[in-house]
């Protein structure tokens, strides 16, 4: 069986065996995170640098509580750039590895 590139442990060993609140938190994750990821690629095209930091922030905590492993630097990498306007050449690589890899997460999180 192929490994999955994110980990709901941490928010099974959160939801105490509660599977209801897992699910809830998957649709939740799933419901916001593409709309984030739109924005940022928005703001990237219209640089503004600032909102590209603030959205990466806003993502951070639930790729990391989905246990998103692949993009623990990306994230933190977009948010920083966004945030100092530094390193600005780099978004738009960081921003398709955030990308590819988040729509292959909505996809599996769906087929779960």
């Amino acid at each position: 069986m192929k490994k999955k590139i994110y980990d709901l442990g941490q928010i099974e060993a959160i939801s105490a065996g509660n599977n209801e609140f897992v699910a809830k938190m998957v649709n939740m994750f799933l419901d916001t995170t593409p709309d984030h990821l739109a924005q940022i690629g928005e703001f990237i095209q219209t640089e503004q640098w600032k909102e590209v930091g603030l959205i990466a922030h806003k993502i951070k905590p639930s790729i990391d509580l989905m246990g998103i492993e692949a993009l623990h630097d990306v994230i933190r990498s977009i948010e920083q750039s966004g945030k100092n306007e530094e390193n600005l050449d780099e978004l738009p690589g960081l921003y398709a590895t955030l990308s590819q890899t988040l729509n292959k997460v909505f996809e599996e999180l769906k087929n779960r």
